[in-house]
């Protein structure tokens, strides 16, 4: 009899039409590493070498089979550049046999936002199994964040704090915006929260212009971290970078 149970469900879980092959011209637009969850289990993918690895954080029952917790089970993946709007990722997936035994399959991983990405696997045979989508693991809020303190732009500063269950970022001083308006010091410009690593999702404040300046919309924005840490990328909804710096 022939078992290729692909790992997390008995071949519910991995594949897709294959994603044709691109030489690698940028860098990926969204963060694969971190934890992400899959029906209700946890996994970690971390960086070694260059290649991204992933592993359980907890114990995973196929068939009658158990993948203890720490496995790594997606093996060497590497960036493969753009396809459309979605990074793709290539590796080695891990998956059960007979008698429990792994073997590694080929594995493509394309990820088109911060919060899923999809895996496909061509199983022994030829076979492709169902797409598995993982859902992000937000990181937890801290108050040891690296994205806590001041950043600096154009000699004006937001000061970001933890407030309950936010990031949250006063201006330092008061500054003039676009539009003419005075965005007065103390006041709440933006809102955020840990999407990934090294990655943040939330709102800008906006105000409608003079003469009375009252704040408008919170618009989507994202930050991504630079330069080692030294450098905090605001990109807005529009794709627009606005960069600050340490102070």
């Amino acid at each position: 009899m022939r078992v290729a149970l692909a790992l997390l469900t008995l071949g519910c879980c991995l594949a897709a039409a294959p994603v044709a092959a691109q030489a690698v011209t940028t860098t990926p637009r969204f963060q694969l590493l971190g934890d992400w969850s899959f029906h209700g289990h946890h996994y970690r993918f971390t960086s070694r070498n260059g290649l991204v690895y992933g592993r359980s954080l907890s114990n995973v029952r196929v068939g009658h089979c158990v993948e203890h917790r720490g496995t790594e089970l997606f093996r060497g993946y590497s960036f493969k550049g753009i396809h459309g709007k979605a990074d793709t990722w290539k590796g080695r997936l891990a998956i059960v046999g007979r008698r429990c035994r792994h073997s590694l399959v080929p594995s493509t991983i394309t990820q088109s936002s911060e919060l899923f990405f999809s895996e496909s696997s061509r199983l022994p045979g030829g076979r492709r199994p169902p797409p598995g989508t993982f859902k992000r693991v937000r990181p937890p809020l801290s108050a040891t964040d690296p994205v806590l303190g001041t950043w600096v732009r154009n000699s004006a500063g937001v000061v970001v704090a933890l407030e309950q269950q936010l990031y949250v970022g006063r201006a330092r001083e008061q500054f003039t915006i676009a539009n003419g308006c005075t965005v007065a010091a103390g006041t709440v410009v933006w809102r955020m929260r840990p999407v990934a690593p090294d990655r943040y999702s939330g709102t800008i404040q906006t105000f409608f212009g003079p003469p009375g300046c009252a704040p408008a919309s919170l618009d989507a924005s994202t930050w991504v971290f630079g330069s080692g840490g030294m450098q905090l990328i605001r990109v807005s909804a529009q794709g627009q970078s606005f960069p600050y710096q340490r102070p």
